[in-house]
C-alpha cells in the first residue's frame, strides 16, 4: 500500500501499477494517475544550464581561434619580393655580396 512504502524523491505512487513511478515520465504521459502526486515536487533545477554552458564554451572556442589567428597573422611575415636580388648585392643587400 502507498502508506506503508513512501516513494523516494522524484517519484509518486501509482495505484494502477501498485508501485512508485518516476515523475520524469509525466511530461510525456501527463494523464497518468501518479502524475497528480508529482505536482508538489519541484521541477528539475535550471533546465537552461546545458544550452547556456554549451553556448559559452562555443563562444570561448571561437574567440580563442580568432585570437590565435590574429597572433599568427601578426607574427608570420609574408615577404613579397618586389625587386630582384642581384648576385653581387646591388640594392637588395647593400654592402654585402651574396657570392664571395
Amino acid at each position: 500500500s502507498p502508506g506503508t512504502a513512501p516513494c523516494s524523491r522524484g517519484s509518486s505512487w501509482s495505484a494502477d501499477l501498485d508501485k512508485c513511478m518516476d515523475c520524469a515520465s509525466c511530461p510525456a504521459r501527463p494523464h497518468s494517475d501518479f502524475c497528480l502526486g508529482c505536482a508538489a515536487i519541484p521541477p528539475t533545477p535550471f533546465q537552461l544550464l546545458w544550452p547556456i554552458l554549451g553556448g559559452a564554451l562555443s563562444l570561448a572556442l571561437v574567440l580563442a581561434l580568432l585570437s590565435a589567428f590574429l597572433v599568427w597573422r601578426r607574427c608570420h611575415r609574408r615577404e613579397k619580393f618586389t625587386t630582384p636580388i642581384e648576385e653581387t648585392g646591388g640594392e637588395g643587400c647593400p654592402g654585402v655580396a651574396l657570392i664571395q
